[in-house]
């Protein structure tokens, strides 16, 4: 979980009431050098996840009953540019069993990140979002509606729907959007088992109403993975993914990503990460292989160094890239 710097500073409104201010900024930059198959070599400023060099900054203020956030990224590319990801605000009723958000809003509660490099989320919109704390511990329900249409019928037509349920040992979120020619998100990790890093499933189905048309045509994507802690230095994981297209005669994309990482020393790691990947069945297949070291910072900050080899079956797909970068997660 990402931590955030507090500043509890004695805001003093008109209305009597102190505000607590939260601030939290991500720093994310790298250099890379790439080089495919036919020996062209680029050299670029870019971030093994991310890409171009970007900051993200966010404040929050906290009233006892109600709030507002402005969370914004600063990208460093070409061109330089800048992303509102968020602007909105939110009230707590009936001891915060109501919580009803609206703006643009940044933060989704009906998220899955079983992949770490691609979160799936919903919920986050330019409209209203409620959610309603039930009586069973644990288990939030809710609803958000983008703002896009106010035609009664058009609006009705875009709610998301949506549940989160949390306890010692298990995690699970379920969501429904009704537009986007309908999407389905679930997502579930146990917790709470000594050893077992990770252990969850998604299924992220996609242009349900849509699903055996040849264009726009729906998906439905499947992923596992286990993570296991053989001792206290080494950690090792698998994760799968199944693709699914409803269009008649669509071939089946797979991928298969066993990894494994040490530590060497209390700041240092090293990690090796395998992924077989085939769009088609195996008629074709992608072999990437990415040794990595990651020496851990005080605080939320990491320094790494990457190589990653991909080898393709279409050799202009094929390269090799070797790149350094840092990772600030709070400042």
């Amino acid at each position: 979980m990402k931590k955030a710097i507090v500043v509890s500073l004695l805001v003093f409104l008109a209305g009597g009431a102190f505000a607590q201010i939260t601030l939290k900024g991500e720093l994310y930059a790298g250099f890379e050098i790439k080089s495919d198959f036919n020996n062209e070599t680029k050299a670029n400023t870019s971030h093994r996840k991310y890409g171009d060099p970007y900051i993200n900054f966010n404040v929050a203020a906290q009233w006892e009953d109600y709030g507002l956030k402005f969370d914004t990224d600063v990208v460093a590319g070409d061109p330089f540019t800048q992303r509102l990801n968020g602007l909105y605000g939110w009230a707590g009723f009936l001891d915060n069993a109501i919580r009803f958000s609206v703006g643009k809003i940044s933060d989704s509660i009906w998220i899955t990140n079983l992949d770490p490099d691609r979160e799936i989320y919903f919920d986050r919109i330019t409209g209203m979002r409620i959610e309603y704390g039930t009586p069973l511990p644990g288990l939030r329900i809710g609803a958000a509606f983008p703002a896009q249409d106010f035609e009664i019928e058009k609006f009705a037509k875009k709610i998301i729907l949506g549940a989160s349920y949390i306890n010692p040992m298990l995690n699970a979120v379920v969501s429904y959007d009704m537009g986007n020619n309908g999407q389905f998100l679930f997502g579930a990790n146990y917790t709470g088992i000594p050893d077992l890093t990770d252990a969850g499933i998604e299924i992220d189905a996609r242009n349900l109403a849509t699903w055996e048309a040849p264009v726009l045509g729906g998906s439905l994507q499947l992923k596992e993975k286990v993570g296991y802690r053989v001792m206290r230095p080494l950690n090792v994981s698998l994760l799968m993914g199944q693709k699914f297209f409803g269009a008649p005669e669509s071939d089946v994309e797979l991928f298969f990503q066993p990894s494994a990482s040490y530590r060497l020393l209390p700041a240092l790691t090293a990690s090796l990460t395998l992924k077989l990947a085939t769009p088609d069945s195996f008629g074709s297949t992608d072999i990437h292989v990415t040794p990595c070291l990651e020496y851990t910072l005080k605080g939320m900050a990491l320094l790494y160094a990457e190589y990653e080899l991909k080898l393709s079956e279409y050799k202009k797909d094929s390269y090799h890239r070797f790149g350094v970068g840092i990772d600030i997660k709070s400042f």
